[in-house]
């Protein structure tokens, strides 16, 4: 009797757990979904503060600004601001513009700009950094100066800005620095751009690809991508920065490449640091808090941190990282193109040495 009980008590027992059990299938798909609501319970604890237009300098927006329905990368539907900047600094004071080649190679750093490795490094291109190029990169083929005058040699005005327009190695020419002004582009090149009026937080961050670029400072420059450093320093040229992180070319005008303490416009009243400009994604971006160090402590991968008054925000990379910040944490809105502003194609005629043009053609 106790043996038959004992069987029929673990028959039941076995029926009741095999009743509790769920399929692997159901179990992966409750998995599936309690991932999927952590990282909605991550975006929803984003504050997302408005964009607001009052931060921005006076003459940074061209024209008036337009409240449109817009859609978003990831398929939202919403309400964007569609924003013109001028293309130039508005506060040409304390950003100022240039100066990018030094002429020569006794020349100070006062005389040239800024050169970044991406990593960290920034290094202030005077005559000296230029005849020195050889022994940073360890290569013997570079020689961007005359050994007989000590003339740096550059390609500067229009044909420097033809250039700067694509960064592909052009065949038969090396070993030249290029300059491209605000001066050279009669001024600056507007673009209008739509963002987001309120941020739409994704659930998870968007990398920054390709070389669209990333933003507007509110001094009305823009916040360009990653520069791609490889395939400049593959044709033996520099597309030298000025020391806010600057430089221009015909399509894109002047931007940043990094934040480098110019549009440093939004003065915090509780000591933060000053806000400089807004991401694509339409949240504010601030310089970097701790300015001596590559790292930033309390920060996510793109950046950015909460805080009660200014909501999600990212704060800039270090100098020399080749970024503005690190990543997409909202729905990003874009750029306007203008019919025929297109990369590619394009006729480079010319290298100066030793005072000459040595004309060249090539269609890209």
């Amino acid at each position: 009797m106790q043996i038959k009980l004992t069987l029929i008590s673990s028959i039941i027992l076995t029926s009741l757990v095999a009743g509790c059990s769920e399929p692997d299938s159901l179990i992966k798909d409750n998995a599936t979904t309690d991932s999927s609501q952590e990282q909605q319970k991550a975006s929803e604890q984003l504050i997302n503060a408005p964009v607001d237009l009052s931060m921005f300098a006076d003459g940074a927006i061209v024209g008036d600004v337009e409240t449109v329905e817009c859609t978003l990368s990831g398929g939202t539907e919403t309400s964007c601001y569609r924003i013109t900047i001028a293309g130039a600094p508005a506060d040409p004071d304390s950003s100022p513009e240039g100066p990018y080649c030094p002429p020569t190679i006794e020349s100070s750093v006062e005389e040239g700009g800024t050169w970044i490795d991406g990593e960290g490094t920034v290094y202030q291109v005077d005559g000296a950094f230029i005849k020195n190029l050889s022994t940073l990169y360890k290569d013997k083929k570079w020689q961007m100066y005359d050994i007989n005058t000590g003339e740096v040699i550059v390609i500067d005005g229009a044909k420097g800005c033809e250039v700067a327009g694509d960064p592909r190695p052009i065949p038969g020419f090396n070993n030249f620095c290029l300059s491209c002004s605000l001066e050279d582009l009669e001024g600056g090149i507007q673009k209008t751009v739509l963002i987001p009026k309120v941020p739409v937080p994704l659930t998870e961050p968007n990398a920054i690809n390709g070389r669209s670029n990333t933003g507007i400072a509110l001094n009305g420059v823009l916040f360009g991508p990653p520069a791609p450093l490889d395939m400049i320093l593959s044709s033996y040229t520099l597309g030298v920065l000025d020391d806010c992180g600057a430089h221009a070319n015909p399509h894109e005008g002047y931007h940043y490449h990094s934040a480098n303490g110019c549009s440093e416009i939004g003065i915090q009243e509780d000591g933060h640091s000053a806000m400089i400009g807004y991401a694509l994604d339409g949240y504010a971006i601030y310089a970097k808090t701790d300015k001596d160090s590559i790292e930033s402590e309390g920060l996510d991968a793109c950046g950015g941190e909460t805080d009660p008054i200014r909501g999600y925000h990212y704060h800039a990379s270090a100098l020399g990282t080749n970024q503005i910040f690190g990543c997409f944490m909202g729905e990003t809105g874009y750029f306007e193109e203008k019919k025929g502003d297109q990369r590619g194609g394009r006729k480079v005629p010319l290298v100066i040495i030793k005072g000459h043009h040595k004309s060249n053609t090539l269609t890209a």
